[in-house]
């Protein structure tokens, strides 16, 4: 009996990873990462967007000089406004912790140059 409710378990994991449940949703262009912040944040205009080269996040700068982080979490994107955020570079990695006690920190690999500005404006 125990054995059947393992394989059955099992089964239902190869099932869903088939069906690409267990897949994490990727940024692959700045124009996506725009759309996102600006169907999470009313009035938000985006004007410049740089993207974690692994997809794994994004940054998006508005016409107003407001900074939005976009990241998957689970299997859909979250958008939040940083306000204050902790940041930290090193290289081409820029690490971002927003002002949100339970968001977690997002490290995004931007390349030098493109760190240092977005560090800058953080």
């Amino acid at each position: 009996m125990l054995a059947f409710s393992v394989i059955g378990v099992v089964a239902l994991v190869v099932l869903a990873r088939l069906f690409g449940f267990a897949r994490r949703p990727q940024i692959d262009d700045p124009a996506l990462a725009a759309r996102l912040v600006a169907e999470a944040l009313p009035g938000f205009r985006a004007a410049e967007a740089a993207v974690s080269r692994d997809g794994s996040g994004a940054l998006v700068a508005a016409h107003d000089g407001r900074v939005a982080l976009v990241r998957p979490l689970g299997d859909r994107f979250v958008v939040r406004p940083l306000e204050a955020p902790i940041v930290a570079r090193a290289g081409g990695l820029l690490r971002v912790r927003p002002d949100e006690a339970m968001f977690p920190e997002t490290m995004l690999d931007l390349g030098e140059a493109v760190a240092m500005r977005w560090a800058g404006r953080l």
